[in-house]
Protein backbone atom coordinates (compact mmCIF):
# COMPACT_ATOMS: atom_id res chain seq x y z
CA UNK A 1 0.00 0.00 0.00
CA UNK A 2 1.43 3.25 -0.84
CA UNK A 3 1.97 6.10 1.64
CA UNK A 4 -0.99 8.29 1.64
CA UNK A 5 -3.91 5.78 0.54
CA UNK A 6 -6.88 4.97 2.20
CA UNK A 7 -6.47 2.04 4.77
CA UNK A 8 -8.70 -1.07 3.09
CA UNK A 9 -12.32 -1.97 4.54
CA UNK A 10 -11.63 -4.92 6.76
CA UNK A 11 -14.42 -7.55 5.85
CA UNK A 12 -16.12 -10.13 7.83
CA UNK A 13 -18.52 -13.00 6.45
CA UNK A 14 -20.43 -14.91 8.84
CA UNK A 15 -20.33 -18.49 8.85
CA UNK A 16 -23.94 -18.91 7.85
CA UNK A 17 -22.75 -16.59 5.44
CA UNK A 18 -19.57 -18.75 4.09
CA UNK A 19 -21.74 -21.92 4.03
CA UNK A 20 -24.14 -20.18 2.12
CA UNK A 21 -21.72 -19.07 -0.76
CA UNK A 22 -19.87 -22.02 -0.95
CA UNK A 23 -23.45 -23.79 -1.12
CA UNK A 24 -24.39 -21.24 -4.11
CA UNK A 25 -21.38 -21.55 -6.30
CA UNK A 26 -22.34 -25.20 -6.26
CA UNK A 27 -25.68 -24.05 -7.81
CA UNK A 28 -24.30 -21.98 -9.80
CA UNK A 29 -21.71 -24.57 -11.45
CA UNK A 30 -24.48 -27.12 -11.88
CA UNK A 31 -26.83 -24.70 -14.16
CA UNK A 32 -23.67 -23.12 -15.83
CA UNK A 33 -22.77 -19.88 -14.38
CA UNK A 34 -20.42 -21.08 -12.03
CA UNK A 35 -17.53 -18.69 -13.98
CA UNK A 36 -20.18 -15.59 -13.66
CA UNK A 37 -20.81 -16.58 -10.27
CA UNK A 38 -16.82 -16.77 -8.95
CA UNK A 39 -15.99 -13.58 -10.90
CA UNK A 40 -19.48 -11.85 -8.93
CA UNK A 41 -17.12 -13.43 -5.99
CA UNK A 42 -14.02 -11.88 -6.37
CA UNK A 43 -15.63 -8.25 -7.29
CA UNK A 44 -17.69 -8.04 -4.18
CA UNK A 45 -14.60 -8.87 -2.59
CA UNK A 46 -12.86 -5.87 -3.99
CA UNK A 47 -15.60 -3.65 -3.79
CA UNK A 48 -16.23 -4.16 0.17
CA UNK A 49 -12.48 -3.68 0.99
CA UNK A 50 -12.49 -0.41 -1.53
CA UNK A 51 -15.47 0.95 -1.54
CA UNK A 52 -18.57 -0.83 -0.29
CA UNK A 53 -20.58 2.23 -0.64
CA UNK A 54 -21.14 1.17 -4.36
CA UNK A 55 -23.95 -1.05 -2.84
CA UNK A 56 -27.85 1.25 -2.01
CA UNK A 57 -28.42 2.11 1.16
CA UNK A 58 -31.28 0.75 2.75
CA UNK A 59 -31.23 1.17 6.47
CA UNK A 60 -29.00 4.11 8.92
CA UNK A 61 -27.84 2.19 11.91
CA UNK A 62 -28.25 4.50 15.02
CA UNK A 63 -26.70 2.48 17.75
CA UNK A 64 -23.46 2.33 16.29
CA UNK A 65 -22.71 4.67 12.64
CA UNK A 66 -23.24 2.95 10.09
CA UNK A 67 -25.26 1.62 7.12
CA UNK A 68 -27.14 -0.98 5.99
CA UNK A 69 -26.59 -1.87 2.26
CA UNK A 70 -27.58 -4.08 -0.97
CA UNK A 71 -24.93 -4.70 -3.72
CA UNK A 72 -25.42 -6.31 -6.78
CA UNK A 73 -23.11 -7.58 -9.13
CA UNK A 74 -24.93 -10.44 -11.02
CA UNK A 75 -25.48 -13.30 -10.53
CA UNK A 76 -24.62 -12.57 -7.23
CA UNK A 77 -26.63 -10.19 -4.34
CA UNK A 78 -25.32 -9.03 -1.23
CA UNK A 79 -26.88 -6.93 2.49
CA UNK A 80 -24.01 -5.90 4.03
CA UNK A 81 -23.30 -3.93 7.03
CA UNK A 82 -21.00 -0.54 6.94
CA UNK A 83 -19.05 0.53 9.73
CA UNK A 84 -17.18 3.86 8.88
CA UNK A 85 -15.53 5.03 11.78
CA UNK A 86 -13.46 1.02 12.36
CA UNK A 87 -13.23 0.68 8.17
CA UNK A 88 -15.24 -2.74 8.51
CA UNK A 89 -17.74 -4.49 6.52
CA UNK A 90 -19.82 -7.35 8.47
CA UNK A 91 -21.84 -9.22 5.66
CA UNK A 92 -24.53 -11.25 7.98
CA UNK A 93 -27.67 -11.53 5.78
CA UNK A 94 -27.32 -14.65 3.87
CA UNK A 95 -26.27 -13.76 -0.06
CA UNK A 96 -29.15 -14.33 -2.75
CA UNK A 97 -28.10 -15.81 -6.55
CA UNK A 98 -30.07 -14.59 -9.12
CA UNK A 99 -32.02 -15.89 -11.55
CA UNK A 100 -29.38 -16.99 -14.61
CA UNK A 101 -29.41 -14.60 -17.64
CA UNK A 102 -31.07 -16.04 -21.00
CA UNK A 103 -27.92 -16.00 -23.44
CA UNK A 104 -28.09 -12.65 -25.48
CA UNK A 105 -28.70 -13.23 -28.98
Amino acid sequence: MSPGAPQPYRVTLSGRVFDKVRELAAVAAARGDGEAFLAALREFDHRLRVYPQFGDPLVALWEEVGQIRIGIVPPLAMRYAVFEERRQVFVAALPVLMPKSPPSA
